[in-house]
């Protein structure tokens, strides 16, 4: 459990984070948690770079970028809910 939500599969890994499949437990939406290990994020310009992809998600509303519908923080993890894109690898 991340918050109200559920985690069902394994999506991706990259150098800084990982995604997972969840859904939100009270509405049954099917979403993307993209989840940054702080310890990862030391340096100061992986830092910026990640708050800043928040602060640009937060802003976006298109058909072609994936929402982001919240941020959580732990003392370990940073999860960021994004909009799920089904069908094909994003890569």
């Amino acid at each position: 459990m991340i918050g109200d939500y559920q985690v069902t599969n394994h999506l991706g890994a990259g150098a800084y984070a990982n995604v997972k499949q969840a859904f939100h437990k009270a509405t049954g939406m099917i979403v993307a948690i993209k989840i940054y290990e702080k310890f990862k994020l030391v340096e100061q310009s992986r830092k910026k770079s990640v708050i800043r992809e928040i602060l640009v998600l937060k802003k976006m509303q298109h058909t072609n970028i994936l929402q982001l519908f919240d941020v959580i923080d732990s003392s370990k993890q940073l999860y960021l809910i994004i909009e799920l894109a089904q069908g094909q690898n994003l890569f």
